[in-house]
């Protein structure tokens, strides 16, 4: 059973895609899925609870998009905080 920390961990890299989807930034999953080197199928997995992002895919996230590892690990800043990657 995934910790509370892992769930909303992979619910924040989820909510990246959607932010970023939102902001044109990524067309669609398959795009997201590529940048962040994720399987399309794995994604769905992930949304549906039975596996998470890697720590590779969270810093792909956070290099090739700017999107903070603060809010990304702890949900804390804003959205495209100051990453240090």
């Amino acid at each position: 059973m995934k910790s509370e920390q892992r769930l909303a961990i992979d619910r924040r890299f989820l909510q990246a895609y959607l932010n970023l989807y939102a902001e044109e930034k990524v067309t669609n999953k398959r795009d997201f899925c590529k940048a962040v080197g994720l399987l399309p199928t794995n994604f769905s997995i992930i949304k549906k609870g039975g596996l998470s992002c890697t720590v590779e895919n969270i810093y792909r996230l956070a290099t090739k998009f700017g999107v903070s590892l603060d809010w990304l690990f702890f949900g804390k800043g804003d959205f495209y905080g100051n990453s240090a990657v």
